[in-house]
Parts: structure tokens; sequence; C-alpha cells
């Protein structure tokens, strides 16, 4: 009676609990291994670029009309490389729920890309590459990340001219911002560690310096009877290879 009830209890638990389980691709696996290595190639990456955003009227710009110009905002370019006609990818972020679906009909010079004018805050970026032929089309067989650092509204302080290095001067940053007195903080303290760096530097410079005088003290006659023989040594070679070219010449 009880391992009829232990295996009742069996049964209703394998029915009620998933299982998770990948289905198996319906294409062969060298159709799968072809697909493998052609989403292998598949390369994205991501550069700074300034981004129209419209047309303005610029103020005060000396002349009698003021003009409309071009507006530019700073943002990123993502490029998606190697996408071929027998893939396509997706892009997802967690910024939004969007979802953008790229083929190889849609690259320019073999690369799809896109623009995205979000720089506020650190975006993670993931890319899906499906496959788009076979019997498996839209199967999944590649996964590429990318990450988006976040605008720096520091970077145009004015300080930021003397100390351009400093990691709160670059104008994207990977991690998040910080406010004006935090800024200040922190830079006061990269300034100090600055100024000991150089300090120490200077002094393993000028120790440096000071070996080479008090070697030269101690060891200056000896330094000068070794640069007398140099001088006369070569002074002699000299006189010698002038004599031989004469003696050839004759």
């Amino acid at each position: 009676m009880k391992k009829s009830l232990l295996g009742a209890i069996l049964v209703f638990a394998l029915i009620i609990t998933p299982i998770d389980t990948k289905a198996a691709s319906t294409c062969s696996y060298k159709e799968q291994a072809e697909l493998n290595e052609i989403a292998n190639n598949v390369k994205a990456n991501y550069e700074v670029i300034d981004i129209y955003d419209g047309k303005i009227v610029e103020m005060d710009s000396g002349e009698e009309v003021d003009p409309i110009v071009d507006y530019y905002v700073r943002g990123f370019k993502i490029s998606i490389l190697n996408v071929t006609d027998d893939v396509y990818v997706t892009v997802t972020n967690d910024y939004d729920s969007s979802i953008q679906t790229f083929y190889s009909k849609d690259a320019k010079d073999g690369i799809v890309s896109f623009e995205t004018k979000n720089v506020a805050k650190v975006i993670n970026y993931t890319i899906e590459v499906h496959s788009n032929k076979y019997t498996c089309i839209g199967e999944l067989y590649r996964k590429l990340y990318i990450k988006t650092p976040v605008y720096n509204s520091q970077s145009n302080m004015a300080a930021c001219d003397e100390y351009p290095e400093f990691y709160y001067c670059q104008e994207f940053i990977d991690g998040e911002t910080v406010d004006f007195n935090t800024f200040l903080t922190r830079l006061e303290k990269y300034k100090s560690n600055k100024t000991e760096e150089e300090k120490k530097k200077e002094e393993e410079n000028q120790s440096v310096i000071e070996k080479i005088k008090e070697f030269y003290e101690k060891n200056k006659i000896v330094i000068y009877i070794i640069t007398i023989v140099v001088i006369i040594s070569g002074v002699a070679t000299t006189v010698i290879l002038i004599k031989k070219r004469r003696s050839r010449v004759l």
C-alpha cells in the first residue's frame, strides 16, 4: 500500500513539474555546424557620434538675423558586421522593451547599424544571431553583448582642461555619474595623489642624479685616465690609418 502511494506521488510530481529541455534542432548536424560557423563570424561594436537632432536658432551669432542651424547631440552608432543572407539578428536592451530585427538587406557596405541618443545611463544590449535558412529558420545560434557608457556632464568643467586624464573628466564613463560636490571632492583627492606621485618621482630622479654625482666624485681620477686613454687610442688609430692610406697611394 505504501509503495503504491509513493508511486502515485512520484507520477503526480512528474506531471506537475516542468521539465526544462531544449528542443532538438530541425536542421542536420552538418547544417548546424555551418550555421554555427556563420554565426561565430558576426561581430558587433559601437562608436560615439554626433546625431542630427533638428534645427535651432543660433543666438548671439553676431549677425543681424540669427541663423537657423543644424543641431547635433552626442550618441552612439552600434554596428553589427557579417550579417549574411543565412542569418538575421535581433537586438534588445535593458533600457526599454524594444526589439529590433535586422537582415542582410538592411546592411550598408556589409554592416548593419543603428543609432541611439540614449546616453543618460549605461545600457546593455543583447544581440541574438538566428538561422535564416534550411528547416531551422529562427533558431538561436549565438548571443553577443555590448554595453554603452553614460554621458558625463562634468567633463565640461573648466578643471578638466587641466586634468583631462581624471576619470570623471572623461566625456563617457562606464559607471554612474556623480553630482558636482562629489566631483570636486574626488578631483581634489586625485590632485593630491597626483602631486604625491610627481613628488615621489622627482625624488627618485633626484636620487639617481645624486648617485651619479657621488660615483663621479669617487671615481673621477679613474674616469679621467680612461677618457685620456680612449682619446689617445683614437688619435693613434687615426694616424696609423692615414699613414697606411698614404703608403698605399705611394
